[in-house]
């Protein structure tokens, strides 16, 4: 018996099409609905695959910029405006770095982009924070995956993975 097609999903179809994973070790990548609680189970998410994987510096800093990224995603994308939609975080390691990645439905209007804020504005920082900690970072847009932001930190790798990181979270995988 042959198996019915199953369309790859958001994040292999990303990784296919671009050369950013190459030099990377997929640790794992899940999928978040589109609402501002999401982030808060994003943070966890994270921690816990990265746990013992890198120092706590690093990790503290991979946690915040996923944060904001994933904030960004929820407000100005099309997966924050509708009901059913959704952020894929995909995680990585590889040549001393963590690479983090945000895909989501992208938006009709914009890409991603760094906007000027003012002092007193509560937002629209989340890119500057990124461009400012990040090693490296950029959007990537495919027509069918969505559109992706992703960043690189240096992960100051531990020579202690924590097994326990590569089991994923409900409703996560870990390839």
């Amino acid at each position: 018996m042959i198996a019915p097609y199953q369309a790859p999903c958001r994040y292999e179809r990303q990784r296919t099409a671009s050369q950013r994973w190459s030099v990377l070790r997929p640790l794992g990548h899940a999928e978040f609905a589109a609402t501002p609680h999401s982030v808060a189970t994003v943070r966890a998410w994270a921690r816990h695959l990265l746990y013992a994987r890198i120092t706590d510096a690093a990790l503290d800093d991979v946690v915040l910029l996923l944060s904001e990224v994933v904030t960004n995603s929820v407000v100005h994308s099309d997966s924050g405006h509708t009901p059913t939609g959704s952020v894929t975080v995909c995680l990585g390691l590889g040549g001393n770095m963590v690479h983090a990645e945000v895909i989501d439905d992208g938006s009709a209007t914009s890409l991603p982009f760094v906007r000027a804020t003012d002092l007193d504005s509560d937002g629209g920082r989340g890119l500057l924070l990124v461009e400012a900690m990040a090693t490296a970072w950029g959007t990537h847009h495919d027509p069918e995956a969505g559109t992706a932001v992703w960043f690189r930190l240096p992960s100051h790798e531990t020579n202690s993975p924590n097994e326990a990181g590569n089991a994923g979270t409900p409703g996560s995988s870990s390839n």
